[in-house]
């Protein structure tokens, strides 16, 4: 009997970490936003209702339009926080059925002036944390879009502060699993805050699942806790992958040097540091 006990058990656990390691099924997105395209009296309206908290950039093509000389290139559009635009394109005897839009958005104005000010560490007072990966670290800070981020070496549950007051603009935290394989990079949980202030934007990767004590549209304050850290999507373990992030033109966002309270700065921590939120 206690045969047959353990290898259910066993049976059991084989199953849960083969699961573990299949890709998820379902894609999630950080937020969403509102879209209506309308063809009336030989003209298209597009348009689009930003929700958000922050200014987005919004990229459309159509190969049909472009193909019938209607549009020339990619057009581009600002949406304003909490509030919509409008793109009007003449087009007389169209095939209505043929036109079919790529729209891409990315956060932020590349032409707000950014303003450099003292992050507070994305862990409450009193707690101190080894650096598990430093700017530019090979692991996974090879790229733009993370070149200056550092990793802490929480543990699944710990808590998440705000590194500043601002805006939450992107929530994912419905995923359950991470890998060491770069396969798993879109899967991972967290939290995108707008801070308008500065400009900047600051990102709270890898949380746990259902991990995100915040929802879009919520205003958070400084050293406010906002989610548990986790090891979700691209990961060699538990920690927290903080990140500060500018617009870039033409592209998404990049990664930014920055600095903490106290003047630390991010290039100074190494792997291995301790860093103490005093």
């Amino acid at each position: 009997m206690k045969f047959f006990q353990a290898f259910f058990i066993l049976l059991f656990f084989c199953f849960s970490f083969y699961k573990a390691q299949e890709l998820p099924k379902e894609i999630y997105y950080q937020f969403s936003y509102h879209k209506n395209v309308e063809y009336k009296n030989d003209t298209i309206t597009i348009r689009i209702e930003n929700p958000l908290f922050c200014p987005l950039r919004i990229r459309l093509f159509s190969d049909y339009l472009k193909g019938e000389n209607f549009i020339d290139d990619t057009l581009k559009v600002m949406v304003n926080e909490n509030s919509f635009a409008e793109i009007k394109i003449f087009a007389k005897n169209i095939d209505v059925e043929k036109v079919k839009f790529n729209i891409n958005q990315a956060f932020g104005d590349v032409h707000k002036v950014i303003k450099q000010n003292n992050f507070a560490l994305p862990f409450p007072r009193g707690k101190t944390y080894k650096i598990m990966q430093s700017n530019k670290g090979s692991f996974s800070h090879d790229d733009d879009y993370n070149k200056y981020a550092v990793d802490f070496d929480m543990k699944t549950g710990d808590t998440i502060t705000s590194a500043d007051d601002g805006f939450v603009v992107g929530v994912i935290k419905d995923y359950e699993f991470g890998k060491d394989d770069k396969k798993w990079t879109p899967y991972s949980n967290f939290i995108t805050i707008y801070h308008p202030q500065s400009g900047l934007f600051t990102q709270y990767v890898h949380l746990k699942k259902n991990g995100s004590f915040v929802k879009v549209g919520d205003a958070v304050k400084r050293n406010q806790p906002i989610g548990s850290s986790g090891a979700t999507g691209f990961a060699s373990g538990e920690h927290l992958h903080f990140n500060v992030l500018v617009p870039e033109k033409d592209k998404t966002l990049k990664s930014m040097p920055f600095s903490f309270e106290n003047n630390l700065s991010s290039k100074s921590l190494k792997k291995n540091m301790k860093v103490t939120n005093k």
